[in-house]
């Protein structure tokens, strides 16, 4: 009988371990159970699943999957394990949470929540619907075994303890692995920093109550460079202007798809019966939902989706900052901070009524920037949900808006009006007129 060691990362030694290539890591080895999982059917529709969704259109190689960075969110959880001395079991359990965080993604990523929690009527996150797909997927009950219990835990994140800190915390393998990957694939620099340096600092920091994942003050600097990264990439590339606009398209097709009752949204209701919702949930990739979408709609549904494959985008026509050089006047600005979703669809459909434009033709849209860079310990709205701790030669712990050159309190924020090229001077100047703040805007008339 061949006797099958560990070593220290809890990984099985070479006659156990399945290497993959990736184009960030070299290899990433897995172990014979991690290697199962990623042959289920779970994972593998995540191959079908962009990771940026319709980022694509602004950056064409942008079309990286949920997969790929599923494997490296393992690959970069398993040497967080081994730097912070992780028990082997601890180890295993981290991996595969790593491996399974992302398997209740929709089509498109994460435009797809916002679907289901319409539908719902609640907050519905994809990791609400990993945790259903862990509960009644036999195939991964199967494969996980005795592991079942406690990987389903640290996938609740319920508990505040280091493991749910790996898989989802301020210095995560979540956002140390896709920031990284989306820079790599859009082929931008923004989300380039010192990964090494940052994984070789970390460290536990203990307060008295519990553990947490921080670091060592000689890495304080390649932090400070992974917070820049974060921002960076959400202004350059995840708030795209064009970005933006191909996932409202995306979100306005498919509302007409289920007027049109293409959809069905009880089929799509996780709320009601759960095991239908995953049965159905669970066919869904990008490419089948534009299809189902292409073949059975006769209306505006199908022609949206149409326009999108061919990059037939809605143009913008109005844009404001909401700013204090845009709006001097503090209380209209806050109006547009706390404008609710019912009064930005209302005055949508204020400016389309007067543009004589339908929705399909017309889109507003209010960005905000919410990337938890600006942490101010004086404003605990802005600060992180979990704290970023920094540990110094002394022992002295200090949070790291306590020193960073980057802890602010302002979020940016703006309002857009896209609408069809022929229509964007007509609509400027409607918008321009209805808002009552000049446009920051020039719209060029086709």
């Amino acid at each position: 009988m061949q006797v099958k060691t560990r070593n220290h990362n809890g990984r099985a030694n070479k006659q156990d371990i399945f290497p993959i290539r990736d184009p960030l890591y070299g290899f990433v080895e897995l172990t014979r159970k991690e290697r199962e999982l990623l042959d289920s059917g779970v994972l593998q529709r995540l191959t079908r699943i962009k990771q940026l969704g319709h980022t694509y259109i602004v950056y064409p190689s942008a079309v990286h999957s949920r997969f790929e960075h599923s494997l490296g969110a393992t690959y970069v959880a398993g040497r967080m394990c081994e730097q912070l001395k992780l028990a082997k079991k601890d180890t295993k359990i981290i991996r595969i949470g790593a491996l399974l965080h992302d398997i209740g993604h929709g089509p498109f990523s994460h435009v797809f929540e916002q679907v289901i929690e319409k539908v719902a009527g609640e907050r519905f996150s994809h990791a609400r619907i990993t945790s259903l797909i862990l509960e009644n997927d036999k195939e991964v009950k199967r494969i996980l075994g005795e592991l079942y219990e406690d990987v389903s835990e640290i996938l609740q994140f319920q508990k505040e303890n280091v493991k749910c800190e790996i898989l989802s915390g301020p210095l995560d393998a979540d956002r140390l692995d896709y920031l990284r990957r989306d820079s790599y694939h859009t082929g931008v620099a923004y989300g380039i920093f010192d990964f090494e340096r940052v994984l070789r600092n970390l460290c536990l920091i203990n307060d008295g109550e519990r553990d947490y994942v921080g670091i060592h003050e000689k890495g304080r600097d390649a932090v400070e460079s992974y917070r820049m990264a974060r921002y960076l990439m959400h202004t350059q590339v995840y708030a795209h202007h064009t970005r933006l606009v191909a996932e409202d398209m995306f979100l306005r097709a498919l509302g007409f798809a289920f007027d049109e009752a293409v959809l069905n949204r009880d089929a799509l209701n996780p709320a009601k019966k759960p095991r239908s919702f995953l049965s159905h949930y669970l066919t869904l990739d990008d490419h089948y939902l534009s299809y189902l979408i292409l073949t059975k709609s006769k209306g505006k549904a199908g022609r949206m989706i149409r326009d999108l494959l061919d990059r037939r985008l809605l143009k913008r026509a109005y844009v404001i900052p909401i700013s204090t050089e845009a709006i001097p006047d503090y209380t209209q600005r806050m109006k547009f901070v706390n404008m609710k979703q019912e009064q930005l669809d209302k005055l949508e459909q204020n400016i389309c009524s007067k543009a004589g434009l339908g929705l399909d033709d017309l889109i507003l849209h209010l960005q905000s920037t919410e990337i938890k860079l600006y942490e101010n310990l004086e404003e605990p709205s802005l600060a992180e949900e979990k704290p970023l701790l920094i540990k110094h030669y002394t022992g002295v712990i200090k949070h790291i808006s306590e020193e960073s050159p980057f802890s602010a309190s302002r979020i940016p924020k703006q309002l857009y009006v896209f609408c069809s090229a022929q229509h964007a001077l007509k609509v400027a100047k409607i918008a321009e007129e209805i808002v009552g703040v000049k446009n920051h805007y020039s719209p060029r008339q086709k």
